[in-house]
């Protein structure tokens, strides 16, 4: 049995990993836990404040955390699914100028994993960064926001002409444009709803497409699945 643990940003990765990427991996005899990234602490409700992505140092020491817990724990992996949207470029963070710079968003975001990889500098772990955000995986197929939007007919083929012609993980990072933002000004139910609408319309969408549709994500996935157990 492989053991893979996936730091995830938020309510709707740590959704989508339990679930759909959880019972791929399962079949491939591979076990995932996803935790959210551990951000501080909830005084009101006397907990562990988790989800976020504020600071690189609260990911990468959560990162560390993890590893350590387990104490070189045999056939154990690590990976994340955090967002390129909105990466941290705080002074410890590895998003520095000169990646930010790379204006090819595949070439961007693979320096970035590669820099948290020399960063983190540890064998198990697999850095994944979301190009741009979540709900880019949403936009692989928007007309499947039909089964949680019913009526909303109009407002999804508006959608769909305003991305299209579009690659889902091109769909940029910019405040007003993001994934998230687009279907938003659409469906502007989904703004308090997309941490639970997200994971289900992902599923609904199932990951062959979703692999078929997004390179980078595919990439990851494609690479998870060629973990082995060690001699």
């Amino acid at each position: 049995m492989i053991f893979l643990n996936i730091i995830v940003e938020g309510s709707s990765e740590e959704a989508f990993v339990k679930g759909v990427f959880k019972d791929h991996f399962v079949q491939n005899g591979v076990y995932v836990t996803a935790r959210k990234i551990l951000t501080g602490w909830d005084k009101s409700a006397n907990r562990p404040a988790k989800g976020g992505m504020l600071k690189y140092s609260k990911f990468r020491n959560d990162v560390f955390r993890w590893i350590e817990s387990d104490r070189g724990r045999a056939d154990t992996y690590y990976t994340s699914m955090v967002d390129l949207y909105a990466f941290p470029v705080d002074n410890n963070s590895p998003y520095n100028a000169r990646i930010r710079g790379i204006h090819d968003p595949f070439l961007r975001v693979e320096a970035l994993e590669d820099a948290i990889a020399s960063d983190i500098g540890h064998p198990t772990f697999i850095p994944y960064v979301q190009l741009h955000e979540f709900e880019a995986l949403v936009l692989t197929d928007p007309e499947r926001l039909l089964v949680l939007y019913p009526g909303k007919e109009k407002a999804i083929a508006r959608l769909k002409n305003e991305i299209a012609g579009k690659h889902p993980e091109e769909i940029n990072e910019n405040p007003r444009t993001a994934p998230s933002k687009r279907i938003i000004k659409h469906i502007p139910e989904y703004d308090g709803q997309k941490a639970q609408a997200g994971p289900l319309v992902v599923e609904d969408i199932g990951l062959n497409k979703l692999r078929e549709h997004c390179a980078h994500f595919n990439q990851w996935i494609t690479k998870l699945e060629g973990l082995t157990i060690s001699d």
